[in-house]
């Protein structure tokens, strides 16, 4: 999240499209080397939010931090730390009332695109070609709407990632819905992405 893009850590880029979304209230989880993020950002009124630090002993998991917090009496708006995104914010929110989901899972297209002829078989039989097919996927984008319902599915100080919190909703019949980005995303947690 302090790897810079441009001149700014990409935290401070996303503090910034939070605020301007109308978001006032920023937690951050931390455990590797918190320092660095809590002395640049402090309590956060320079960057026009109010920050607070929610620290992990050890990792959590992609949901486990929301584990130590208290309980929000709204929605809750959950994005991982690595995400470079021009999402319109408010846009998800409508989208996910209109819903009336527990919770919103952004997804990006995602395109596979096979370097080769398929072939479908039937045994010996050759049935189909494909010359250089492109598969499509909807792919998790790390950016989340929680109600304030769905803390009942997270365990206290326990490893917890966001697909256990999926997976414990859909079996409960518990309303989740995907809400598309057509918008610049990148996931610069891999070093050729934060390359681009």
């Amino acid at each position: 999240p302090m790897l810079a893009v441009g001149d700014r850590p990409l935290l401070e880029i996303m503090i910034q499209q939070l605020r301007d979304a109308g978001i006032e209230q920023v937690h951050i989880a931390t455990h590797h080397q918190p320092e660095k993020i809590s002395q640049h950002f402090g309590d956060g009124q320079e960057f026009g939010v109010n920050l607070s630090y929610v620290t992990e002993e050890r990792p959590l998991g992609t949901v486990g931090a929301l584990g130590l917090m208290d309980p929000p009496k709204e929605t809750l708006l959950v994005i991982n730390g690595d995400i470079l995104t021009k999402v319109d914010f408010r846009a998800m929110l409508t989208y996910h009332r209109e819903h009336q989901a527990d919770l919103t899972v952004a997804v990006r297209q995602y395109d596979l695109k096979v370097p080769y002829g398929v072939i479908e078989c039937d045994g010996p039989v050759v049935r189909a070609l494909s010359e250089k097919p492109v598969k499509s996927f909807l792919v998790n984008a790390g950016i989340y709407l929680l109600e304030p319902i769905v803390y009942r599915f997270i365990p206290n100080e326990e490893r917890f990632d966001m697909t256990d919190l999926i997976q414990r909703l859909l079996q409960a019949d518990r309303s989740v819905v995907s809400f598309p980005i057509h918008e610049y995303w990148l996931d610069i947690g891999q070093h050729e992405d934060y390359e681009q």
